[in-house]
């Protein structure tokens, strides 16, 4: 069974301020896990994500830790982490007892030759958390995105698909694929076909990066509200990988309507991706949202309905 989650995100000043629209989405079974990092790799973010799981009796996704620098081929990755700082009962939070973080290597530095860098960190972040909770941590790694001028090899699917089958499971990213195959001069399709290693990728990441507001025109990952446009080949991606255990929205920025009305409608929709593999059905369920959701969510047990 696939479960699906969402970013959990703070606002600027730290305030828990959506922790009444995830408690939604959890007791009415539109999600299971909550992300960290959402928007904020920071402990006020961190801790306020614990609690909530906690208090909901959900998971959360670890794709990373307050400070960690989310590069799994640089020297600095654990470099500032407080580990005495990371709670108790953080493994028992943990979804499947695992973490991850971007594929990649520091700027100017060969990604190809930095495999000790990699080895090095993957075995300290295993002996530190072994250290300290007596278990052991699973470490995956997400491919790229495009459009950050980065070496081509690095957002390669050959090089990709090669770290995947040295850790311990692969996360994909749709929209850093799709901006990476623009980088490399090829189709999505033709990107997802060279993938190889597949079988061991176990999160979808997926976010909208259609803006047709214009408000995030210089944003090149932009983070948003799947577009309706944009379902289809998130079916067809999903269908793609035979050992995806989550499928998580990265939804971090509004742009058509309020934050709150824009979070409901990603996570129904991609509910009913996922129960449903029908394109049709998942415009459908967007479509109604869309329209009928109040922008202060004064309606919102009519999506009861859909």
């Amino acid at each position: 069974m696939i479960q699906i989650g969402c970013n959990y995100i703070v606002s600027q000043d730290g305030k828990n301020s959506y922790d009444n629209l995830y408690s939604y989405l959890a007791k009415n079974n539109y999600i299971d896990i909550l992300k960290f990092p959402g928007k904020l790799c920071n402990y006020a973010e961190f801790n306020n994500c614990l609690n909530l799981a906690k208090k909901l009796n959900i998971k959360i996704d670890l794709h990373g830790l307050p400070h960690m620098e989310p590069r799994t081929h640089s020297k600095r990755m654990l470099k500032n982490i407080e580990w005495d700082k990371l709670p108790d009962n953080l493994m028992v939070l943990n979804n499947k007892k695992r973490i991850s973080t971007h594929i990649g290597a520091e700027k100017n530095e060969n990604i190809n030759e930095s495999l000790d860098i990699l080895n090095e960190n993957v075995k300290y972040l295993k002996n530190k958390f072994y250290e300290k909770y007596s278990e052991e941590i699973k470490f995956g790694g997400e491919n790229q995105s495009g459009g950050y001028k980065l070496p081509l090899n690095e957002v390669s699917p050959k090089t990709i698909s090669a770290i995947w089958n040295t850790l311990d499971f692969g996360v994909f990213d749709i929209s850093h694929a799709k901006l990476a195959a623009i980088d490399l001069k090829i189709s999505y399709e033709d990107y997802l076909k060279s993938l190889f290693n597949k079988e061991k990728v176990k999160i979808l990441h997926i976010s909208g990066n259609v803006d047709k507001t214009g408000k995030f025109e210089d944003k090149v990952d932009k983070h948003l509200m799947m577009d309706k446009t944009e379902i289809k080949d998130i079916i067809n991606t999903i269908k793609e990988f035979k050992n995806l255990d989550l499928i998580i929205s990265e939804f971090a920025f509004n742009s058509k309507y309020s934050f709150d009305k824009e979070l409901i409608i990603e996570m129904c929709t991609l509910n009913k991706i996922v129960k449903t593999f029908d394109e049709t059905e998942s415009i459908k369920t967007y479509d109604y949202l869309s329209t009928n959701l109040d922008d202060n969510l004064s309606n919102l047990n009519y999506i009861k309905l859909i």
